[in-house]
C-alpha cells in the first residue's frame, strides 16, 4: 500500500487524469439520470406517497409497489419477488421495503381465490400493486451506463486528439532529464507564453523529437457523441430532431424516427399506467376526483408537438417544390 501511494504522488497527472475520467463519467450518467427520472408526470398521488421516489425505484430496480399501510396510509416502496410466479409471469408475492420499512404482501390481481375471511377484510392492507418500468421489469439505469460509457470513450478521446495537436511530438530524452522536461511540458501544457529552462540542466545534444503527425478527428468525435445521444433519448422515448440549415429534413425519416421514440415511450407509460388503473380499482377511485394517473409531462408533450409541426412544414416545401417543379417540367 506504502508504495502504491509513493507511486500515486510522483505521477500527480496521473492522479488527475484519474479524476477527471471518473468526473466526465459521472456527470453524463448524472445527465441521462435527470432526463429520465423527469419524462413522467404522476397526477393526484396522495400526499403520503412520493412521485421522485417511485421513478427512482423503477430508474434504478425496475419495478416499485404501492399499498396502503396500517401506520402510513397510502404509499410507494421498491420490492423485490418473494416466492412463485402465476399463470401470467408475475409474482405471486412481493417484499416492499423502503428505508426502516419492511412488508410482505400478495400480488393484486382482483381476484380473491385462495384468501380466507379474514385476509378477505384485510385485503387492502394485504396486497400491493406492481409498477413495471417496462414489461419486463427491466431497469432504465443499466441501459444509460452503456451510452454514458459510449460517451465517456468518446469525448476523452476527443480530449486527447485536441491535445495531440497542441503537443505533436514525441521527445526522446536521457532518464537524468526526465523531470526537467516534464516540468517544462507542464509550463507548456499550462499555455505559458514564455517557458525557460537551465542550460546546465538541459543538454540540446541528448534531445531528440519524433513527429506524431495525430489528424485532426475531434470534429467527427462530437458528430459521433450526438448520435449517441440522441440514441440515448430515442430510448427514452423523447424526441430528439434535429434539424440542419444546410440540410431539408427528409419527410419520411422523420416520422419514422417519431414512431420509434413513440414506442419507446408508450413501453414506459403503458405499465406505469396500468399500475394506476389496478390502483384506482382496488381502492374504489375509479371515476372518482382522488382517481390517480401518470402521463407525460406537458412540456415534453409540447416538444414532441413542435417537432411534428416542423415536420408538417418541411412536407408543405416538399410539396410545394414538387408542384414547382411539375410546372417547370411541363412548361
Amino acid at each position: 500500500m506504502g508504495k502504491r501511494k509513493n507511486f500515486m504522488r510522483h505521477n500527480y497527472q496521473f492522479v488527475d487524469n484519474l479524476l477527471v475520467n471518473d468526473a466526465t463519467f459521472i456527470d453524463y450518467l448524472e445527465r441521462f439520470k435527470k432526463i429520465a427520472l423527469s419524462v413522467f408526470e404522476w397526477v393526484n398521488l396522495p400526499k403520503s406517497m412520493n412521485a421522485m421516489w417511485l421513478e427512482k425505484c423503477l430508474y434504478y430496480n425496475g419495478q416499485a409497489s404501492l399499498l396502503k399501510d396500517k401506520r402510513f396510509g397510502f404509499i410507494n416502496t421498491n420490492c423485490c419477488t418473494n416466492g412463485d410466479l402465476n399463470i401470467y409471469g408475475l409474482p405471486v408475492n412481493l417484499n416492499c421495503y423502503s428505508f426502516g420499512y419492511s412488508s410482505n404482501r400478495k400480488l393484486y390481481t382482483g381476484l380473491i381465490e385462495g384468501l380466507t375471511d379474514a385476509q378477505k377484510e384485510q385485503r387492502e392492507f394485504y396486497e400491493c400493486i406492481l409498477v413495471q418500468n417496462n414489461w419486463d421489469r427491466t431497469p432504465t439505469a443499466g441501459s444509460m451506463e452503456l451510452f454514458t460509457l459510449r460517451l465517456y470513450e468518446a469525448e476523452k478521446t476527443a480530449d486527447v486528439n485536441i491535445k495531440a495537436q497542441k503537443t505533436p511530438v514525441l521527445l526522446l530524452v536521457d532518464e537524468t532529464q526526465r523531470l526537467t522536461m516534464e516540468n517544462m511540458y507542464s509550463q507548456y501544457d499550462g499555455n505559458k507564453p514564455f517557458i525557460f529552462g537551465d542550460k546546465k540542466n538541459l543538454n540540446p545534444d541528448s534531445l531528440r523529437s519524433i513527429k506524431t503527425d495525430a489528424p485532426f478527428i475531434a470534429d467527427k468525435i462530437i458528430d459521433y457523441k450526438k448520435e449517441i445521444w440522441n440514441e440515448a433519448l430515442t430510448f427514452l422515448g423523447i424526441n430528439n430532431i434535429m434539424v440542419d440549415k444546410k440540410e431539408r429534413l427528409i419527410t419520411d425519416e422523420a416520422n419514422s424516427n417519431n414512431e420509434l421514440i413513440n414506442l419507446n415511450l408508450q413501453s414506459y407509460l403503458a405499465p406505469r399506467q396500468e399500475a394506476c388503473r389496478q390502483f384506482n380499482e382496488k381502492f374504489g377511485l375509479t371515476g372518482t376526483d382522488k382517481e390517480i394517473s401518470v402521463r407525460v409531462r406537458s412540456d415534453l408533450h409540447n416538444i414532441i408537438k413542435n417537432a411534428e409541426s416542423i415536420v408538417n412544414d418541411y412536407k408543405k416545401l416538399d410539396e410545394i417544390d414538387n408542384e414547382i417543379n411539375t410546372e417547370g417540367g411541363v412548361k
